[in-house]
């Protein structure tokens, strides 16, 4: 069966459907200029996703980690070992009893899904299906996904991915929980997820807050209820991980992520933490002078000014001007709470290596590694924020409106493959 053209004249859709129905076994090239995938089939099914520009999002290991599945050093044995063989990580894992067969399936299924979702939202491409008798694929750890279920799933993110963009535009916004009289709880009753898209509709989705708060009598603290993939994202928001970190930590694929993350919004349940440019700042005020008055305190303010400068500065005043000088002090605060946060950072791994695990907080390091409470708050006296994960840790700054500074980040090193 020849099968080649462009996604412009024969959608992904229609490539999946037909290679289904006819129960092919081969291997599927999409070329893109950002990218080159191959998706492999047997018999109509899919046993295989592979990216040649493949992110450190979409490695075994990575996803592995970041889910708490392994450690870091289990993953650094395994891949070792693999240097050594040549076998699959994978297999590697589950011989060294580092993870159970079923969550290696579940890893490899989110990395095939994650793979092939992408691809539903290429907008132009190459592809060219070649026949085989038999491909080859991890036979034992991956289950052939069946392409209706690829399909379903891929119309349906075409159709909510537009409205989702609108609020999620990048993977790098970060978020933040809202303070409510009760925590949320995971919802055991009939999943009602599929509603979640529905406020843009001007319907209320199952299990708002204006919906569950009408319920109980009046004075009872109120409970949301998250479905289990809400509340796997849930748990992530913090007000420090981006949206990529939360899709690494969070076991769901990139939709999957950040649909929750949409639902989340829509029940005004969590809120975007914005950048100090979107942020609203009352207008300043303003004063006005006649020009008589205008004329008759220029000179004077001019002349102290260059007095002032000549006497309690020993450059020349132009190095002084207000905008200068705003701007070096500005770098002077920036640099010492670099320096603050890497002298915690220092503590915090010698906390680590000495008891073999994360401090719980910043305070613990100034009653046992001797760490000045200076240490603590940035150079606009905001204190640093820490966050201590089942595999690292994130340490960041806040800067002078209390905006978090992305430049002011610190993680402990990310294991890559």
């Amino acid at each position: 069966m020849a099968l080649a053209g462009t996604l412009k004249d024969f959608s992904l859709a229609d490539i999946f459907q037909l290679i289904s129905l006819q129960k092919k076994t081969g291997y599927l090239t999409l070329r893109s200029d950002q990218d080159v995938v191959t998706v492999t089939f047997l018999e109509g099914t899919v046993v295989g996703a592979e990216s040649l520009n493949k992110r450190i999002e979409d490695r075994l290991g990575h996803v592995l980690v970041k889910t708490a599945r392994i450690s870091k050093e289990e993953l650094a044995k395994a891949l070792e070992v693999q240097k050594q063989t040549l076998q699959r990580l994978g297999y590697i894992l589950v011989a060294e009893n580092f993870i159970d067969p079923e969550s290696l399936r579940t890893a490899l299924a989110i990395q095939m899904q994650q793979t092939i979702f992408r691809l539903f939202r290429w907008k132009d491409g190459d592809y060219n299906f070649e026949a085989r008798d038999s491909v080859e694929y991890d036979r034992e750890y991956v289950t052939p996904m069946s392409a209706e279920s690829i399909l379903m799933e891929g119309i349906r993110m075409l159709d909510e991915w537009p409205l989702i963009e609108k609020k999620i535009p990048t993977f790098d916004k970060v978020f933040e929980k809202i303070s409510l009289p009760a925590p949320p709880i995971l919802d055991t009753r009939v999943d009602l997820s599929p509603g979640g898209l529905d406020g843009l509709l001007g319907e209320q989705p199952p299990g708002s807050v204006a919906q569950e708060q009408s319920g109980p009598a009046e004075g009872t603290a109120v409970q949301l209820r998250l479905s289990q993939e809400e509340m796997a994202v849930y748990q992530h928001v913090n007000g420090v991980f981006t949206v990529q970190e939360i899709i690494d930590r969070s076991g769901l694929n990139e939709f999957e992520t950040c649909k929750s993350l949409f639902e989340l919004l829509n029940r005004q349940i969590i809120r975007p933490i914005l950048p100090v440019q979107e942020e609203a700042f009352p207008a300043p005020r303003r004063f006005f002078l006649a020009p008589a008055a205008l004329e008759n305190l220029a000179m004077p303010l001019f002349w102290a000014w260059i007095g002032l400068s000549v006497l309690l500065l020993p450059f020349h005043p132009l190095d002084h001007l207000p905008w200068a000088d705003r701007s070096a002090q500005r770098d002077r605060m920036v640099l010492d709470t670099r320096l603050k946060l890497q002298r915690v950072c220092q503590s915090v791994r010698e906390y680590e290596l000495r008891t073999g695990h994360l401090p719980a907080n910043l305070s613990v390091l100034v009653q046992e590694e001797n760490l000045p409470p200076r240490n603590l708050v940035d150079a606009y006296r905001f204190p640093l924020i820490y966050q201590a994960t089942g595999n690292g840790y994130t340490l960041a700054a806040r800067g002078p409106s209390g905006e978090l500074l992305q430049d002011l980040m610190f993680s402990s090193a990310e294991t890559t493959e």
